[in-house]
């Protein structure tokens, strides 16, 4: 990737970062993607399947927490020492509509239930899915980065050791600063091929970053074995194309990880949608179930899109969906469209990959007083007639 691209990339990324309230969806080049397909729910039928985007601990994964989708910077020119080239072929597409985890008939009259699968943007490594892996698949470090970032090489800079890296505007060495980051990324619990596979990906973000850490932040006082697993890659990155890797991560994903062109709308070859196998039997917090009533559900839409929406709850919310079964974009009552990661923010959904189902009351009269509207001064929105209808099919180009 050139210094040029780089750039392009970085103010696109920083946009999203820093709220992406008023980024349209950006129109693809080349072939569509086959799997994205819209799925509209009809009354009782199940539909098919922080846009802060800043760091936050989550509390129910003891030391997890969440890395936000990053920038790229220019990295340094470093001398590289050859580890291993070579790269998994087990990138996983699935076109299957994700199940919803309740059925109509559990859910109360006139509500929503929307189910979420994985913590975070899932794009990248699964920081659950890496050490169940290493536990219960006998996963090596390599093995855990080659399969979620596939066609990445592994290379050593030659200049970890004497090198420094800066931390929330801190300098200081390097194995330093990544034990501290990986410490509070996924603590001394961990398997250690789980630890070196996170330590590895700490360090490339960096490098990617240009020897700064952004948003990521360390926890001071790591456990000696956190410390020797990162001793022992240090100065190993993950390289693509002759270039720092982007190597995004967060705590659980939904059975498969995220594309980054169904989340992000740039396409990165290593962030493919590939299986996390594990995560569905021990995330405790796979297919998690949360409620709105219809009043709810109307005054966040119409708070935060400008659109009045109809006396038609069951078209309100139409799903586009990607790679892997997240949601890449949601037609808002056939009104406008918008970005799958930003509306499940609007819902305090874990992550992208999310169905839900909608009961129709049973007095639809008594759901429909009037409700306040807010109209937001920067909306991210796609008219719907650019969409093309956007009911049969995906369109080519949004323009």
């Amino acid at each position: 990737m050139n210094t040029i691209l780089k750039a392009l990339l970085c103010i696109l990324l920083s946009v999203i970062i820093t709220g992406g309230q008023c980024l349209p969806v950006i129109a693809e080049t080349g072939e569509k993607l086959s799997s994205v397909e819209i799925i509209r729910s009809e009354n009782s039928e199940t539909p098919e399947e922080d846009q802060n985007q800043k760091k936050k601990t989550i509390s129910a994964y003891g030391d997890f927490s969440l890395i936000s989708y990053q920038t790229v910077e220019d990295s340094e020119n470093q001398e590289a020492v050859l580890v291993s080239d070579k790269s998994r072929e087990d990138i996983v597409i699935s076109n299957e509509p994700t199940p919803s985890a309740v059925d109509v008939e559990n859910v109360p009259p006139g509500t929503f239930a929307f189910t979420t699968y994985g913590w975070g943007h899932c794009v990248g490594l699964s920081q659950n899915g890496a050490n169940f892996y290493a536990i219960y698949g006998g996963w090596n470090y390599q093995d855990i980065l080659f399969h979620y970032y596939p066609g990445t090489v592994l290379m050593n800079t030659g200049t970890a050791e004497t090198e420094m890296i800066t931390v929330q505007g801190v300098p200081g060495n390097s194995l330093q600063q990544v034990a501290e980051i990986v410490n509070r990324e996924v603590g001394p619990s961990f398997h250690p091929e789980a630890i070196k596979a996170q330590a590895v990906a700490v360090y490339t973000y960096i490098k990617f970053y240009n020897n700064d850490s952004h948003d990521l932040k360390g926890k001071p006082n790591p456990a000696q074995n956190i410390i020797d697993a990162c001793a022992s890659v240090l100065g190993e990155a993950l390289y693509y194309n002759n270039d720092f890797a982007m190597t995004m991560f967060g705590a659980s994903c939904g059975d498969l990880t995220a594309d980054s062109k169904d989340i992000f709308q740039i396409d990165l070859p290593y962030l493919r949608s590939v299986s996390s196998d594990y995560d569905s039997q021990y995330d405790p917090h796979y297919g998690d179930v949360k409620y709105f009533t219809i009043e709810e559900v109307r005054n966040i839409i119409q708070n935060a899109y400008p659109v009045v929406l109809s006396d038609h709850p069951e078209n309100w919310i139409q799903i586009i969906q990607g790679n892997g079964g997240y949601v890449r974009q949601v037609n808002i009552d056939n009104q406008m469209t918008v970005l799958g990661d930003s509306f499940r923010y609007k819902f305090d959904l874990k992550s992208p990959k999310f169905t839900y189902v909608y009961s129709e009351p049973e007095d639809p009269e008594e759901n429909f007083e009037e409700a306040p509207q807010e109209i937001p001064e920067n909306p991210e929105e796609i008219p719907a007639e650019e969409f093309a209808d956007a009911v049969e099919e995906l369109p080519e180009e949004i323009s």
